[in-house]
């Protein structure tokens, strides 16, 4: 689908002054999906549930976006929990989001200190999947 319309909406002064001088090219014609590859390093895990343990106290800036990219990287043989310091802590300062209604809306299972006995009952008693 070509852009090449004369009503275009650029996003800059400067992207226009371009596209005066570039006239055979389409302006933002399509969207290009990339990754970032990066590593992480789960906190605990047990192998034979495949359940990765990440534990946090806060969200630091871009947390969430990593944490559902590390959760959707995952093979099917494994799952990542969290195990939350203070699951009523806002997702950010300001924010009405906890870190527990993050986890909930993006089906991640949590835990906190009060209810570890819960996770190694659901790891081992479940296989975790």
């Amino acid at each position: 689908m070509s852009r090449k319309s004369k009503n275009l909406q650029f996003r800059s002064n400067f992207e226009q002054t371009v596209a005066q001088v570039l006239k055979e090219f389409d302006y933002e014609p399509f969207r290009v999906p990339y990754t970032i590859h990066r590593h992480y390093c789960p906190d605990f895990v047990h192998d034979p549930s495949g359940t990765l343990v990440e534990c946090k106290g806060f969200f630091r800036e871009g947390d969430t976006k990593k944490y559902t990219s590390v959760r959707d990287s995952l093979p099917r043989n494994q799952r990542l929990v969290f195990v939350l310091m203070n699951p009523d802590k806002k997702v950010r300062k300001g924010g009405k989001l906890t870190m527990a209604a993050w986890c909930e809306k993006e089906k991640i299972k949590w835990y906190n200190v009060d209810t570890l006995q819960e996770l190694i009952k659901d790891v081992t008693n479940t296989g975790g999947n």
